[in-house]
């Protein structure tokens, strides 16, 4: 296969190693460099149960149309690339996470493990295992009259390997969802814990402790903590069809309920167990594995606890206050502005997390007691759990206005909530549609129609990241609020294609997947191409989070040859090798990774007044280009084009957090002295004029 195309698992793993380094740089906050490691392992069970589930049901098939497009490799490959990596990942994991453990020790925060407790810890801990979690335990034997349990996906349990009467079995515990995951040890059944420190454990490794109590009876062998990841990735569309052929008139949400019912019997694709007793460890495995339907390659063992979800909580329960901070336990807080939407003649440009989203909110506020409102319309993805847009857009209905909301029951892992707000939207009187059949709904807009004496006007929100009041204060965003008549009409015949379900393919300004962003964009970047062999300057900068659509690379290559200046500014994945010697040389790739998720996509074309410039809610991949409807809006007003690009510019800068992909599909560090340090974030959100 072509040299400058890199597997896009591999690109994924890489990613989530960047994140994982971020846990060891020692400008991070304590606290934050705790976080990361957590998110390092979020991250890891989501790959696990979507792509590494996938490949896994490839890899059943025997089929070479299933290999990777890119590369050439089979699924098969694939996977023992991807446990090959993983395992190299979990050591690394394993080793930041008692080093900065053990820092935090330092700041009188220390998890301990039940060894390390004192006599007066460990009676306090045994009555508060008695009094709080025995009653909610069901331990289980598993023998021939108690058959191996269902476990239950990302789901702790203990298990114990027994011996009666000669007869070898096993025992099982599950952590119970209902137990307090961290315990904290009270200061006054310690002789030599400091005052104000803040001594905890987790409630696994107390049942983990008195599991054998619970098998009186038994002789104990070894014990283990276990947990295990089950694939997630069930064809929705292919599924609904099968569903609807059995109840034509089935409801579309029933349906998704049914769904989310499913996918936790889905098969395993990952087994993590705790690293202890390991002279009995190959023993376990032999066991587990069959029972599980996965090879022992599948099999992590890890010294870390096997859920980090833990971490976020950490803060809530020390209580670390503001003033007491100084930075080095947390990241500062930061100060939002809110931008006046005074005069909706002039386009206004908001960018999160620097910008609060209060001034969107207001648009819809304002729109509630506004008699010149006639409808709002608007396509909700992920919400925040306290949803202030679900609230203005309910009120809106009540007030009398027409309320269509474009409700996406498959945004992954948000189907449950998204389910409800659509409840409480239709109880509201809003209209909720779920969709064109065939297409996910990813695109991010709101059309805000008014009359004022008999004349038509819109107000059109176009944006790069989710209808979210809390991810808009953690991830790098854009959008504009906008009253240019075309981009408005092109709003009303976007969302007349969804309420209609034909999908529409003449927009003037929007450029809308599937049917025309694709094409639109290659276009670009031919045109980029053609200036570069006639002589003039070539230029494309693109933002965005992965980049994997192969005929886009394609020409992105195509341009390289001709001439054409390429800066690619990719969070995550990306399936372009730079620096190729004759194919990919004058593309560079760089990657930040900091103390936001970068999730807005910028895309520009050229230089100076004529240069073409959109935000987008699609990154470059197939799934965005082929399966979704998605919008790519451009940007007109010259001020706020020269601000993206300043944006875009100021990252390229970045020599303190910024990493940039090698042709080998490593990535290194901006190294070198330099007059100026720069970090792009801090300059962009955090300490900004």
């Amino acid at each position: 296969m072509k040299e400058y195309f890199a597997n896009r698992e591999l690109s994924f793993l890489n990613f989530n190693k960047r994140v994982l380094e971020e846990s060891a740089d020692k400008s991070v906050p304590l606290l934050e460099r705790f976080k990361f490691i957590s998110i390092f392992h979020s991250n890891l069970d989501e790959f696990y149960m979507i792509r590494a589930g996938s490949l896994y049901e490839k890899s059943l098939l025997k089929n070479e149309a299933l290999n990777d497009d890119k590369t050439g490799w089979t699924p098969e490959k694939q996977l023992r690339e991807i446990y090959k990596t993983t395992r190299n990942l979990y050591f690394e994991s394993d080793r930041l996470f008692w080093k900065v453990s053990s820092l935090l020790e330092e700041k009188n925060i220390k998890y301990c493990k039940f060894g390390e407790l004192e006599p007066g810890e460990k009676k306090w801990l045994k009555n508060y295992f008695k009094r709080e979690i025995m009653p909610l335990l069901s331990p289980q034997i598993i023998d021939s009259k108690h058959p191996f349990p269902h476990l239950l996906n990302k789901q702790i349990y203990a298990i114990l390997e027994l011996s009666h009467n000669g007869k070898n079995s096993y025992g099982i515990i599950s952590q119970n969802k209902n137990i307090d995951r961290i315990i904290e040890i009270p200061q006054n059944q310690s002789q030599s814990q400091s005052q104000n420190q803040f001594k905890y454990i987790l409630s696994e490794d107390v049942i983990y402790r008195y599991a054998k109590d619970l098998f009186k009876k038994h002789k104990l062998e070894a014990e283990f903590l276990i947990r295990i990841t089950r694939n997630a990735d069930i064809d929705l569309e292919e599924s609904f069809l099968d569903y609807e052929s059995d109840d034509p008139n089935i409801d579309y949400r029933a349906y998704m309920n049914d769904i989310l019912k499913k996918r936790g019997k889905l098969a395993p694709v990952r087994l993590e167990i705790s690293d202890a007793n390991k002279n009995r460890l190959n023993a376990l495995k032999k066991y587990l594995c069959p029972k599980l339907n996965i090879g022992e390659e599948q099999a992590f063992v890890t010294n870390a606890p096997l859920d980090l979800g833990f971490i976020f909580s950490l803060k809530d329960k020390i209580n670390i206050s503001d003033e007491e901070d100084t930075g080095d336990m947390l990241y500062p807080q930061i100060n939002p502005v809110s931008p006046e939407i005074t005069d909706t003649a002039k386009d206004i440009f908001l960018h999160y997390p620097r910008h609060s989203i209060k001034a969107y909110l207001n648009l819809l506020k304002e729109s509630v007691l506004d008699p010149d409102t006639v409808s709002v319309k608007i396509t909700l993805y992920r919400l925040s759990e306290h949803s202030k847009i679900i609230d203005y857009l309910c009120r809106l209905a009540e007030m009398g206005k027409e309320v269509t909301a474009v409700v996406e029951l498959q945004a992954r892992f948000d189907e449950e909530n998204n389910i409800n707000w659509s409840k409480r939207l239709e109880e509201a009187g809003c209209n909720v549609i779920y969709g064109v059949e065939g297409y996910k709904i990813h695109s991010k807009i709101t059309l805000i129609t008014k009359k004022t004496n008999g004349d038509i006007k819109y107000i059109t929100h176009l944006a790069t990241g989710n209808y979210n009041e809390k991810t808009s204060k953690l991830y790098t965003d854009t959008g504009i609020i906008t009253s240019d008549i075309n981009i408005g009409e092109d709003a009303l015949k976007f969302f007349n294609s969804i309420t209609t379900s034909d999908p529409a393919d003449d927009y003037n300004c929007l450029l809308v997947a599937p049917l025309q962003f694709k094409t639109e964009i290659i276009k670009f970047i031919r045109e980029e191409a053609d200036k570069a062999i006639s002589g003039l300057p070539g230029i494309i900068k693109l933002k965005m989070n992965s980049l994997t659509e192969k005929d886009i690379i394609e020409e992105l290559v195509k341009a390289s040859q001709s001439g054409v200046k390429i800066e690619l500014l990719i969070r995550g994945i990306c399936c372009l090798l730079p620096g190729v010697k004759n194919k990919t040389e004058n593309i560079r790739v760089i990657s930040v990774v900091g103390r936001f998720l970068e999730h807005s996509r910028i895309f520009i074309f050229g230089e100076g007044d004529n240069n073409k410039v959109y935000i987008s809610s699609a990154d470059l991949m197939t799934r965005n280009t082929s399966r979704r409807l998605e919008i790519a809006a451009p940007v007109f007003d010259p001020e706020i084009k020269a601000g993206l690009e300043k944006i875009f510019d100021l990252y390229f800068r970045d020599n303190i957090k910024a990493r940039e992909l090698c042709p080998d599909g490593t990535y290194k560090k901006i190294s070198g002295v330099f007059d100026e340090y720069i970090d792009a974030q801090d300059r962009l959100f955090v300490n900004f004029d």
